[in-house]
């Protein structure tokens, strides 16, 4: 037997999937994680929400259902890619991607991503790559992830290769920028909700303080050069702790009963009120371009999926805070989910009409929203061809004597904005 064959003869396959880089530590409590998070971050309450929306997120995957996608959004060092590389640490349920480009590929040696994500969390640091691909290739990437998240995906290319797959499932958070704002899915079925990270300039001149300091004071040499303890960069204590806890809660879920959530009758109009303003919020009426005008008139999406996936984040919720049911903490992070998914103009014009008491006419809308009145009369246009604002009726001006429309939404539209704010403390 020559050298080479003995060598070989001698080497194992390696699964790199279970491969612990980490070494996960024993945590069993979300504040007890929080705690040692403040040992070398700085924890703000944006940050500990996003950090509790996440790991909903995370967990749920082990839960039947709609999967969980949420595009974690924040401006550049906002910290929204530290939370993606703690969440990162864990090995086994996790997969890290460092770009998305797509689900499926062309290529004739089959070389799928699909396969690598079932039954895991992605994370995806970096997502902003993506908004910058063709108008062709991210409405490819999109129609992709809509299939598969209805359970299913087929592909055919023009060389020949196909690939299809079923009962596919798995969590995603793509750490983005506010660009993602200027991207509307909704009439095509959108299937991510939103998170987002925000900074203030207090706590960026905080951080800034702590950077300094670090670096005069407590410099060491670089893991190239021997330090064993990992580069202070990638905070690696949080990340064993951030692991250890991750775990547990996918532990808790295997072997033990799934957690029922106690809810009640008022609980349940909280959702609903939740899932209409954001099926509201980002509706759209169908135009081939912002210049052309309204092809047809039609209804905004069913709420009926966004229930679906506020009922998986509250689930999700209760395994991170250990308890079973809608806390004040955990309704009040609904509503957050809610208002960072409404984000937009449309959603500012309709709360400033569901919010007064007996609706507001165009000029009143552009003093309570600071929308231009040229966006104004666009964005009602398009609402009132959805149904969701109405030309109710008119009042006379007492100085000139003429008449304007004051705009009104259904009661069911004001009734639900009115529910969600109601739940905004302080």
């Amino acid at each position: 037997m020559s050298l080479v064959e003995l060598i070989n003869s001698s080497l194992e396959q390696v699964d790199l999937d279970n491969i612990e880089v980490v070494d996960a530590k024993h945590c069993t409590s979300f504040n007890d994680l929080i705690e040692i998070y403040k040992e070398d971050l700085t924890v703000t309450q944006s940050f500990t929400d996003c950090l509790a929306i996440c790991l909903a997120t995370h967990v749920s995957v082990k839960l039947e259902g709609e999967p969980l996608w949420f595009y974690l959004v924040g401006a550049p060092s906002s910290g929204k890619s530290t939370i993606c590389e703690l969440l990162s640490a864990d090995e086994h349920h996790t997969r890290p991607l460092s770009k998305f480009t797509g689900l499926v590929s062309g290529s004739r040696q089959g070389s799928h991503l699909i396969p690598l994500l079932q039954n895991k969390c992605v994370v995806i640091k970096d997502g902003t790559l993506l908004l910058e691909s063709t108008p062709q290739q991210l409405a490819n990437v999109y129609g992709e992830l809509r299939d598969i998240c209805d359970g299913s995906l087929e592909a055919r290319y023009r060389n020949g290769v196909s690939a299809s797959f079923s009962n596919i499932t798995f969590g995603m958070i793509i750490g983005i920028t506010e660009r993602i704002y200027g991207l509307n899915m909704a009439a095509l079925g959108e299937r991510f909700l939103h998170c987002r990270l925000d900074t203030t300039r207090e706590t960026e001149q905080t951080r800034n303080v702590k950077a300094i300091f670090n670096t005069f004071n407590n410099a060491r040499l670089s893991v190239a050069e021997g330090n064993e303890d990992g580069d202070c960069r990638s905070f690696p204590k949080q990340r064993q702790y951030t692991a250890g806890f991750i775990n547990h809660l996918h532990s808790k879920i295997i072997n033990e009963d799934i957690i029922r959530v106690s809810a009640t009758d008022e609980d349940c109009l909280l959702l609903q009120a939740l899932a209409d303003v954001v099926s509201c919020s980002r509706a759209s009426a169908p135009r081939k371009s912002d210049r052309d005008d309204i092809s047809y008139d039609s209804r905004p999406e069913a709420s009926t999926r966004v229930v679906k996936l506020l009922s998986k984040v509250t689930l999700g919720l209760n395994y991170v805070f250990g308890v079973s049911k809608l806390t004040p903490e955990i309704k009040r992070l609904l509503v957050k989910v809610t208002l960072d998914t409404s984000k937009s103009r449309q959603h500012d014009i309709l709360k400033a009409i569901c919010l007064s008491k007996e609706g507001l006419n165009k000029q009143a809308l552009v003093s309570a929203t600071g929308v231009p009145l040229e966006s104004i009369n666009r964005k009602i246009e398009d609402l009132q061809s959805l149904n969701i604002v109405i030309k109710e009726k008119e009042t006379e001006r007492r100085l000139t004597g003429r008449r304007n429309h004051v705009l009104t939404c259904p009661p069911w539209v004001v009734n639900s904005f009115r529910r969600t704010y109601r739940n905004i403390k302080g």
